[in-house]
């Protein structure tokens, strides 16, 4: 807390936890466009058979797909989007690797 010359306290006209840039005035558009992010993979198991699940990401879809060995798709892949779509990916993932494993 400082003090000025004749003792008294110094009083802010901003609130302590508020920082510089949101008092001062917002230039441009009040939201920024959502931009497409690269495809990521959140999930890989490979199987007992030789074949591999992965999960892979980009922005809100989540595709889900099984490979053999050399990684060449063994079906059509599946799509998930939305707010479950994670959580409906890593269950679909779930579920295949029981029905191939057979646990």
């Amino acid at each position: 807390m400082s003090r000025t010359f004749s003792n008294r306290v110094k009083v802010s006209s901003r609130g302590t936890n508020v920082a510089r840039n949101q008092t001062r005035p917002r230039i441009g558009p009040s939201r920024v466009a959502a931009r497409n992010m690269p495809a990521t993979i959140i999930r890989r198991e490979k199987l007992t058979d030789g074949t591999q699940i992965a999960i892979a990401q980009v922005n809100d879809l989540y595709v889900c797909a099984r490979f053999d060995a050399y990684e060449n798709p063994l079906g059509p892949p599946v799509k998930f989007t939305g707010g479950h779509g994670r959580t409906a990916a890593h269950a679909w993932a779930d579920k295949t690797v029981r029905v191939i494993r057979g646990f």
